[in-house]
């Protein structure tokens, strides 16, 4: 069975982290995009195991709608 789950892969300055909205705690962290996507497989992988071990049922991916944008906000100085 595949899973598909969404991430969010953000850059700050040199280096990417990804995660997953619909599971906390399950991230990724890497010098590249692509290290980043590679670590949170591999994050998420670990967590599914850890699910499946305890019994549990799997936590099924959902369909979401992501979108970023920019806010301005003022600051007393």
């Amino acid at each position: 069975m595949n899973l598909t789950y969404q991430i969010v892969l953000v850059q700050e300055d040199d280096k990417w982290w990804a995660y997953i909205p619909e599971l906390p705690g399950v991230f990724g962290l890497g010098n590249s995009e692509e290290e980043a996507k590679q670590d949170i497989t591999r994050a998420l992988e670990l967590y599914l195991d850890d699910v499946r071990e305890e019994g549990k049922p799997l936590p099924m991916p959902h369909v979401m709608r992501l979108e970023t944008s920019q806010i301005d906000v003022a600051v007393s100085s």
